[in-house]
């Protein structure tokens, strides 16, 4: 199967889902974008890792109740992804620490999701290039996976949006 034939895989970032939500792209205003989001969640084409539906999910918005709909769908933990989180926390302890204590810490699992399941991290990190608090895209870059903003997102995905 040649390259364009194949679908396009994406992990979605904590970030990229509750900054679209909350700020950038409200469901009132672009519904039609939840409904596609939706649809790529349930066909597999957007994977949304466990700590990421957990990171949600310990929000108190509408946000949390959209995405209990696509629970069949979350990426479980695996064994190798616990490999890929170890070697990062290992290597930047912080990383799985923030700037408080939080039950959740997704970015690991992101990035390992993305590199066994070959997808396009997206998120709205920028990189930082920091040697002991990496950001999303600067573990993507080190982790030999794609990441793109959803903008880029809609973009390589051809979705264009007409408002009335």
């Amino acid at each position: 199967m040649s390259n364009s034939l194949k679908t396009k895989k994406y992990c979605f970032d904590s970030d990229a889902l509750i900054s679209s939500w909350r700020l950038h792209y409200r469901p009132t205003i672009v519904k039609e974008l939840w409904d596609r989001i939706g649809k790529k969640i349930t066909e597999g084409s957007i994977l949304i890792p466990k700590e990421v539906r957990k990171e949600i999910g310990s929000g108190k918005d509408e946000l949390v109740i959209w995405l209990k709909q696509y629970k069949t769908h979350i990426i479980p933990i695996t064994i190798e992804q616990i490999g890929i989180v170890s070697d990062i926390v290992n290597k930047y302890p912080l990383v799985s620490r923030y700037n408080k204590p939080r039950p959740y810490h997704a970015d690991p699992f992101v990035v390992a999701v993305a590199r066994i399941h070959n997808c396009t991290v997206v998120t709205y990190e920028g990189l930082n290039r920091s040697p002991s608090h990496p950001k999303v895209p600067d573990l993507c870059k080190e982790y030999d996976v794609n990441y793109c903003s959803m903008s880029d997102f809609f973009e390589k995905e051809g979705w264009k949006f007409n408002f009335k």
